[in-house]
């Protein structure tokens, strides 16, 4: 299993704060930052004309501090991410497809939320990176769709986990694979399958499940299944 976390750009290389943020509206400035000025992600938004980004987030940190939070706040990751496990960081373009432009692996998961003294730090818990860099520009993947990236479509939430066949898609993207030349598995939404069970879900309980997945960072099919086992378990 690995990990995909969804992150903002970043024109340090993911070292330090960003050169003149702007938005798409904004031609002169680097646009690639337009998500900072929306207001819904978790950050201090930069001023519009500052030179040097004002604003503060962990993507200034990524590849120096080699760390991510466990979002929503108060929340940890848990035993479903290890040491070892692949990690690859991506960015949304303006066009709303995505960028892959990281991979490196977890070295260790904080078991407990941090009282930390930075504002960033209190209330969260931290996956820790092996050090690594940006992957060279010729190597970034661009124009990746969520579906490519992790086989249905991603609303909220800052990661997902993938399964092995998915991890090994994005490990080959990294090193230089043709998107066209891979397999790619598209989940049909409201339909949960493996061998021997399909299961239609209802919209409403999709909507349900959908906000638990997005919340966790997890599957939708993967929630249904430990749900059956639970309740199979309950039954003995």
């Amino acid at each position: 299993m690995g990990i995909v976390i969804r992150v903002l750009y970043n024109n340090q290389g993911w070292q330090a704060p960003c050169k003149t943020p702007g938005t798409r509206n904004t031609p002169t400035r680097d646009s690639l930052c337009w998500l900072c000025f929306r207001g819904n992600v978790n950050i201090t938004m930069p001023s519009l004309d500052s030179e040097d980004c004002d604003g503060h987030c962990w993507e200034q940190h990524i590849c120096t501090e080699y760390r991510w939070g466990c979002t929503p706040k108060g929340k940890i990751f848990g035993s479903r991410v290890y040491p070892g496990m692949k990690v690859f960081l991506i960015y949304k373009q303006p066009d709303g497809n995505y960028t892959l432009w990281g991979k490196t692996t977890v070295s260790s998961v904080d078991k407990s939320i941090s009282g930390g003294d930075r504002e960033d730090e209190a209330g969260f818990s931290f996956i820790h990176f092996d050090a690594f860099e940006p992957l060279p520009g010729e190597k970034w993947v661009p124009n990746l769709s969520d579906i490519q990236l992790v086989g249905e479509k991603w609303l909220q939430g800052r990661y997902r986990y993938v399964k092995d066949e998915r991890e090994a898609y994005l490990e080959g993207l990294t090193e230089g694979a043709s998107i066209e030349n891979q397999t790619t598995i598209i989940r049909e939404p409201l339909h949960v399958s493996n061998t021997n069970l399909n299961i239609n879900i209802s919209p409403n309980i999709y909507e349900k499940l959908q906000i638990v997945a997005d919340v966790e960072g997890r599957q939708i099919d993967e929630i249904v299944r430990e749900s059956i086992a639970e309740w199979l378990r309950s039954r003995n």
